[in-house]
């Protein structure tokens, strides 16, 4: 017998079918291609991830980022998006991370239609316990 899970994740599993064919998928896809084929474009990006992750060490770290930080950050992110071929990388991953936030939002729209009446404090102690 299926589970209730088993089911969700079959769904899942199509809807990823389904948005592997947008055009939003596609086009990031090419992209990536693009990106991956151009060396001057790869390094450009290859630089700005550097400096993410200097930042990110930096920020788990518990360290303020200084101005020459921030400096450093904007004109690599400036520099990479000259690029024709950074940018619109850059722009089709934003319109297809738009398009799964939306994907999100709907799943959970999904979830609230589908909610009990609120949970009441015998509830919450019985899951407690």
């Amino acid at each position: 017998m299926m589970t209730k899970i088993d089911a969700a994740l079959d769904i899942c599993i199509e809807l990823g079918k389904v948005l592997s064919e947008t055009e939003e998928y596609q086009n990031m896809k090419k992209a990536e291609l693009a990106l991956m084929h151009d060396q001057d474009a790869r390094n450009l990006v290859e630089g700005l991830q550097k400096l993410q992750m200097d930042v990110q060490k930096k920020k788990l770290a518990g360290l303020p980022l200084t101005e020459e930080d921030k400096k450093q950050m904007q004109e690599a992110e400036a520099k990479a998006i000259e690029n024709s071929i950074v940018k619109a990388s850059f722009e089709a991953h934003e319109k297809f991370q738009a398009m799964m936030t939306l994907v999100s939002t709907k799943i959970r729209q999904g979830i609230r239609a589908n909610e009990q009446p609120e949970i009441s404090e015998d509830d919450v102690e019985d899951i407690n316990a």
